[in-house]
């Protein structure tokens, strides 16, 4: 079959413009520490046994830090191939077997998606996977410190399950009121259900954008094993990345367009987050930490009196949003529950349900330099690329003080000092090294009188 063909196939007869920039070669970035003495250590999950026929996630140490996890693979045969042509009922040939170890080889399969993703998914939306770091396909047995050993892995951010790694996105449009119609959910839990699903399916939607399906979506592939909430959608060892071959199998199934395909894996998320919100899981993570009468009075108490009382908020966050505006529910929560008043255990339920009476502004700052100056989103110099890092403020101001024009250029001279109270605050914050900052609405305005 000719490229087209498979093409016009796939794309249902309107191809994006990079497929002319897809590259079939087996080639992939290696990885390039600066470490020369890096080693793998433990197992990510301890909970899963060391099996050398397997693939296993190790913890990359470099510098002395738990930088990069590596997933190694282990090998996958001519022999192996010619098998899986066998069970496909296919008949064998030389090229025909070397194309099925290009396809099938579950290394490869991982490889060429996180060389997709890096290549043509707009930067934005890359934090809705773990960030791609390059190739090992020469490991020695001295970079181990298990019994494991095979030579080929694929090395990526260390995600973990705390606010070092969590992501925010912006809040979408949201679903149809009947979606959870028949559950019995609080008005919040509604809400925080289609949030998390709105999330999910952008992450999904992404890849399908630029001609990656992931071919094994699950509930634990967006949340980390012990996590409640979702990191970052991984695991692409079974995907498909749109390649200028006519494929053997596509997603466990013959060659079809990815619109079917891209909806098959839409439902599959809907059925998961459908069941989730079926069994309350939520509320059953609340009640961990908490009684269930505090957490049903958080969950349903009307919050008309608390609204002229919501306070401040600012939260750092360590990866660059998807889009500078108003976080999602589902992302943001994370966030609200770290910072939450020991004296008030509900707090992060009850300003969550207020989320939508905030406005968001987005600031920066140099992540090695605290005393650095804070620069607000739309200002010059706001994600100047430098040798160091840049950390986000994201300050959620509550409607009713009024503050969104606190960072045009065209403010009088009262807005001007209000201005800066909101600088000062920021920079305040960022000198004391916490997670976030609740500053109640007299605090903040007497701050620099």
């Amino acid at each position: 079959m000719q490229k087209a063909d498979w093409a016009n196939t796939f794309f249902s007869d309107n191809p994006p413009e990079f497929i002319r920039e897809v590259d079939d070669s087996p080639k992939f970035r290696k990885f390039c520490p600066d470490d020369d003495q890096w080693m793998l250590g433990q197992l990510v999950d301890k909970t899963r046994p060391i099996d050398g026929d397997k693939l296993q996630v190790f913890w990359l140490r470099s510098n002395g830090r738990r930088k990069y996890v590596a997933k190694v693979f282990t090998d996958y045969t001519p022999e192996q191939a010619g098998q899986q042509l066998w069970r496909l009922r296919i008949p064998k040939s030389q090229s025909r077997i070397d194309s099925a170890v290009h396809e099938f080889d579950r290394f490869s399969r991982e490889a060429r998606a996180y060389s997709h993703i890096e290549r043509f998914c707009p930067s934005q939306e890359q934090i809705y996977f773990p960030r791609f770091h390059g190739v090992l396909t020469d490991l020695e047995r001295s970079r181990f410190s298990s019994g494991y050993v095979h030579q080929r892995a694929i090395v990526l951010e260390a995600v973990k399950p705390d606010l070092r790694s969590r992501r925010i996105l912006a809040a979408d449009i949201p679903l149809k009121s009947d979606f959870f119609q028949h559950i019995l959910l609080s008005p919040f839990e509604h809400e925080w259900y289609c949030s998390l699903l709105c999330d999910r399916l952008r992450r999904l939607a992404a890849l399908h954008q630029i001609g990656i399906t992931h071919a094994d979506v699950k509930d634990c592939h967006f949340r980390l094993p012990g996590d409640f909430y979702d990191t970052v959608l991984y695991d692409f060892s079974e995907s498909y990345t749109f390649s200028s071959k006519w494929p053997f199998r596509v997603n466990a199934g013959k060659p079809r367009p990815l619109k079917i395909i891209s909806e098959g894996e839409r439902k599959c998320v809907e059925l998961q987050i459908k069941t989730r919100a079926m069994a309350r899981d939520l509320h059953s993570y609340f009640v961990e930490s908490m009684p269930e009468h505090i957490v049903e009075d958080a969950l349903w108490q009307p919050l008309d009196e608390e609204k002229g009382l919501l306070e401040f908020i600012i939260l750092k966050v360590r990866t660059r949003p998807d889009y500078f505006s108003m976080p999602s529910m589902n992302s943001v929560f994370p966030f609200l529950e770290s910072i939450r008043p020991e004296t008030d255990l509900t707090w992060h339920i009850r300003r969550g349900r207020l989320l939508n009476c905030y406005e968001s502004v987005w600031a920066s700052f140099k992540a090695k330099d605290h005393s650095s100056s804070i620069t607000f989103h739309g200002e010059p110099d706001f994600e100047t690329l430098g040798p160091d890092p840049r950390y986000y403020l994201l300050c959620l101001v509550p409607q009713g003080w009024n503050m969104l024009s606190l960072t045009t250029a065209d403010s009088d001279s009262n807005d001007v000092g209000l201005y800066e109270k909101l600088r000062q605050a920021c920079l305040l914050f960022v000198s004391s090294r916490l997670p976030g900052n609740i500053v109640k609405q007299q605090d903040f305005f007497a701050k620099g009188e």
